[in-house]
């Protein structure tokens, strides 16, 4: 359950979130690493975020958080505070079987950004978690693949190329030849693996 393994899938999600609402978006793993983010969070890609920062919280709480900067005693708390340009953030945790395995975050840098973030605070929180689900959903996906045996891998290449082959004698030549082995040793495997032809 590792976010490095979908780092372009998430990439674009945060591209195509930014492209919507209009701010910058950035995702950090469980280790505080950024793995991806526009703008001014692309050029941060791959650099830890120290641990007394709101992300931090999302991992450690699993809960969202909406941070103005103006009355944010979180924000009292940072150790970024005194060199932050964010004003305004929402973060959403990652989860992937009851994990959390990231946060994502979008942030206002200018006050027009910021005020489309307070005043619809509920809305993209939801948004952000739809998208959060998405990422959580393609990791799921990739590790849910089904690991099959080396048996299983070569019986479903001998199916294959008998579909494609045919199953008369000529066909079973081809099939024998495409696989690289003897027409002996592909009729021992179609009868070790029960295969109907």
């Amino acid at each position: 359950m590792n976010l490095n393994d979908i780092t372009n899938y998430i990439q674009n999600v945060c591209e195509n979130i930014s492209s919507i609402i209009e701010v910058d978006v950035t995702l950090v793993s469980k280790d505080l690493t950024r793995l991806a983010g526009t703008g001014i969070f692309k050029e941060k890609i791959g650099e830890k975020i120290p641990k007394k920062t709101i992300y931090y919280n999302v991992l450690k709480e699993g809960k969202s958080y909406v941070i103005n900067k103006d009355l944010e005693d979180n924000c009292n708390q940072c150790c970024n505070r005194l060199s932050c340009k964010e004003l305004a953030d929402i973060c959403t945790p990652v989860k992937f079987e009851n994990c959390i395995v990231g946060v994502l975050g979008i942030a206002a840098f200018d006050e027009i950004q910021k005020n489309k973030i307070l005043t619809k605070d509920k809305e993209l929180i939801d948004f952000i978690n739809s998208m959060s689900d998405l990422i959580s959903f393609k990791l799921n996906e990739l590790y849910k693949q089904e690991i099959k045996t080396i048996e299983q891998l070569e019986k479903e290449a001998i199916e294959n190329a008998i579909k494609k082959y045919g199953n008369n004698t000529e066909g079973m030549k081809k099939v024998a030849e495409a696989l690289n082995i003897g027409i002996a040793t592909l009729y021992r495997k179609i009868k070790k693996f029960d295969i109907k032809y």
